[in-house]
């Protein structure tokens, strides 16, 4: 992989990204740029987008200090995924905001909410669009004719999940009615407030369309076999609906989904019950496994998350897990950055900062002083010692510019 080369196309944009640098965060877009050396890791690391087999999914846990460098490695690797036209979902685990691992309704309704496809408008809207819009004449056209019962919209085999196949048709057969398509992005993007709420799910996106198609199943039928609900039978259906939105990526013409989920250790820290966490921790193995969901898995966490999973079952008399399991979870862990590296992203800084506030910045800090600058950064001994360079790198462009101006 070549060093990605960005240019701030204007000083607006410039001083955005710096304001940003200047929490030690890589601005949104651009974090492959300031992302330095180990380019053969970064390469190893792009050729883990392509899943090993046609139809079966595979997972990699990036391993990363806290304040190390878990976060900026899931953005390298979105930014990878959107440039080989591939859709993207990055969800942060919480359960106290109701994104727990247990609750694959949660993650599904996450994953909507964060999905981004290349050149589109962001959730779930943004897919459904891409595929209404580029599937009837895409590269998967016969995919296409199965997914819309020739566009019929009657029923279809094609989705595993009723409600997607549901969500889809209104979608394309609503002629861009803004209620019922803000009533399908909610809906997914929040299943479980929509529980109860069934009757009104059939009479908007069924009952009312059906001029628009014709669906030969009763309305008891849509109740009985659970097709507005994504909790039922083990949360089945959300994990079919998980396998769909991959499918759908492809009717688009992308190459699939690619999840990314950071601070998975929210499961030991914050996930008390013992039943919880051991459901979440096999929903892990079933990413891993590759058979529920047919892309690629990444899971942002410590380098000691195996040992911590392991110490919590065995705190809490859980005996018959298989935690040996968890020693066998394929995982990716950047090494340490280097000053030379330091020194690398120290200049590509201060060409930001010279078009954000239009000064000479080479000539007040040429590469003699980055390299004084970068030795007193690198004896900072931190675990987030990248973070704290990007910060003490903008501080001292900051104080410079004071100087001059």
């Amino acid at each position: 992989m070549t060093d990605p080369v960005w240019r701030a196309p204007s000083q607006r944009q410039a001083e955005k990204a710096i304001e940003s640098l200047r929490e030690g965060i890589p601005p949104a877009g651009h974090v492959r740029h300031f992302t330095v050396g180990r380019e053969s890791e970064l390469k190893r690391l792009e050729e883990t987008l392509g899943s090993p087999d046609e139809g079966t999914g595979a997972a990699l846990l990036v391993r990363a200090n806290y304040g190390g460098g878990k976060t900026h490695l899931l953005n390298v690797i979105r930014e990878m995924a959107l440039e080989t036209e591939r859709a993207v979902a990055f969800v942060t685990m919480d359960s106290a905001s109701g994104v727990r691992a247990n609750r694959m309704d949660q993650v599904f309704g996450a994953v909507c909410r964060a999905l981004e496809v290349p050149g589109a408008t962001s959730g779930i809207s943004g897919l459904f669009d891409r595929v209404i819009k580029k599937g009837p004449k895409g590269p998967h056209l016969k995919d296409w004719a199965k997914l819309s019962d020739g566009g019929q919209w009657a029923m279809s085999d094609y989705l595993d999940s009723p409600a997607i196949f549901i969500a889809l048709r209104a979608w394309a057969t609503t002629n861009g009615d803004l209620a019922t398509r803000e009533l399908v992005t909610d809906w997914l993007s929040f299943p479980d407030d929509y529980k109860s709420d069934r009757k009104r799910l059939f009479n908007d996106l069924v009952n009312r369309l059906r001029g628009t198609f014709y669906d030969p199943r009763p309305e008891y039928q849509f109740y009985k076999d659970g097709y507005f609900t994504f909790r039922e039978r083990g949360y089945e259906q959300s994990w079919d609906a998980l396998d769909d939105l991959d499918k759908l990526a492809k009717v688009a013409g992308l190459r699939g989904l690619v999840l990314l989920f950071d601070e998975f250790e929210d499961v030991v820290h914050n996930l008390n019950n013992r039943t919880y966490q051991q459901t979440a921790f096999v929903n892990l193995f079933r990413f891993f496994d590759g058979h529920r969901f047919p892309g690629m898995t990444y899971f942002a966490v410590t380098p000691d998350f195996s040992a911590m999973c392991k110490d919590e079952l065995m705190s809490r008399q859980v005996y018959g897990f298989p935690v040996s399991r968890f020693d066998k979870l394929k995982h990716f862990e950047m090494s340490r950055i280097h000053a030379v590296e330091l020194r690398d992203l120290a200049r590509r800084i201060r060409g930001v900062h010279a078009v954000a506030y239009e000064w000479d910045a080479d000539e007040e800090m040429d590469d003699s002083d980055i390299e004084e600058l970068i030795a007193q950064l690198a004896r900072r001994s931190t675990q987030d010692q990248t973070r704290q360079a990007i910060i003490g790198i903008v501080e001292h462009l900051d104080e410079l510019l004071n100087e001059v101006g």
